[in-house]
């Protein structure tokens, strides 16, 4: 993360990118039939992999491509590629919500296992090639209206849904860079009234902050 978050501090990419693949890696080992927990964790999965995947193409890919508009080059390529491993993900979380609609533990399986290896290969080309195009090509303004984009789309209900669910399991070094990013009342919120209805409702084992 240190090598690539110079210009713009990135912290929440990334830490969204390893919740991904923490609920991916969840769904791949979770039993049939379905209990209350896998039914929210999956919401949880699919609306957010959603908000992430329009916040970013809106107010980020939409602008890199723009900046590469009149010749265009490696940008644009990085982009076409990151677009084709995107897709690949849709029939994917289509396949597993019909499995689980269905309680097919055997196409329950092989959506489970083929969307999280689809899911990390699109995440870990978003590290390795895109990542550290947004420091090369968005200036800090452009950065910044990204972030308000999805804290608008997110609005504050949801990120009492969205911010226990991203430090879910988190290391504590994510953890803590993540909430030096929130003002302190958010950070409040977080410990005493979002976390602990988190994990309620999901029965998870969160360690304590």
């Amino acid at each position: 993360m240190e090598s690539v978050a110079r210009k713009h501090d990135l912290t929440m990419l990334y830490a969204a990118y390893d919740a991904f693949r923490r609920d991916a890696a969840r769904l791949e080992a979770a039993p049939l039939p379905a209990g209350a927990a896998l039914a929210n964790s999956w919401s949880l999965f699919t609306s957010h992999w959603r908000l992430q995947d329009n916040a970013e193409k809106r107010a980020l890919w939409t602008v890199m491509y723009a900046k590469d508009a009149d010749a265009p080059g490696r940008v644009g390529a990085v982009l076409d590629s990151l677009a084709v491993r995107t897709l690949r993900v849709v029939p994917l979380i289509d396949g597993v919500d019909t499995a689980l609609e269905l309680h097919d533990r055997l196409m329950f399986a092989h959506y489970a296992r083929e969307l999280r290896a689809s899911l990390d290969a699109v995440l870990d080309f978003k590290e390795s090639n895109v990542l550290p195009l947004i420091q090369e090509t968005l200036t800090p303004y452009e950065w910044g209206t990204f972030d308000v984009e999805f804290r608008r789309e997110l609005g504050v209900r949801g990120l009492g849904v969205f911010l226990p669910w991203l430090l879910d399991d988190a290391p504590e070094p994510t953890r803590r860079a993540v909430l030096r990013l929130l003002p302190p009342p958010i950070r409040l919120c977080y410990r005493f009234t979002w976390r602990p209805r988190y994990r309620r409702r999901s029965h998870l084992a969160v360690p304590a902050y």
